[in-house]
Parts: structure tokens; sequence; C-alpha cells
């Protein structure tokens, strides 16, 4: 049993004393890049419902627009935020953003889509 135990801590000290350092500062701005993205989305995802008014607005008109985007802002509203809970869930994790762009501001005139980066 102390055999294991020492062999353990040793394979473990090497383990550690070979890891870059380097690979340690990518994985932590990953993963607080994902913990920043997810709060942003969980917050702002109510931006999808004026976009989505607009964006709908310009490709039909107003009158279509209005109630369309706002039923789609809604649903877009809905798939933001829980991308954004599951961000912050999964935050050791580091993965690509499931909703695109990443953030609402980013890009305002582009469409919301969902899971392109896991396709």
């Amino acid at each position: 049993m102390r055999n294991a135990k020492s062999f353990l801590l040793t394979a473990v000290l090497a383990t550690a004393a070979y890891a870059p350092v380097s690979q340690a500062e990518g994985y932590f701005s990953e993963v607080g890049d994902k913990v920043t993205r997810g709060f942003a989305n969980m917050f702002t995802g109510i931006g999808e419902v004026p976009k989505n008014i607009l964006s709908a607005s310009k490709k039909t008109n107003p009158v279509v627009g209005g109630p369309g985007g706002l039923v789609m802002g809604t649903l877009d509203t809905l798939g933001r935020t829980a991308s954004g809970v599951f961000d912050v869930i999964t935050s050791p994790f580091p993965t690509k953003s499931l909703v695109e762009p990443a953030y609402i501001w980013e890009d305002f005139d582009k469409d919301t889509s969902y899971g392109d980066a896991y396709l």
C-alpha cells in the first residue's frame, strides 16, 4: 500500500512538473471566456426581441415583421439565455459557443443560429 501511494505521488509530481505553464494559462483563459460569454448571454438574451423585429421588418414589412419578429425574438431569447446557463454550468470544460454569433452585439444584422459549432 505504501509503495502504491509513493508511486502515485511520484507520478503526479512528474506530470505536474512536465505540464507546460502555457497550456494552463490557455485553459484558464478559455474557461474565463466561456464564463463571460455565459453570463453575457444570460443577461442580454432579451436583446433578441428587438433584433428579430428589425430583421423581420427589413426582410418583409413592419406590419408582418413586428409580430413575426416578436415571436422569433422570444424563441431566440429563450435559446440564447439557455445557452448562457449551459455555458456557465459547463465552464470547467472549454468549448465553442452553442449560439452564433457568440454575443448579441456581434454582427447585429446576422440571424442567430444554434449548434453550428458541433456539426
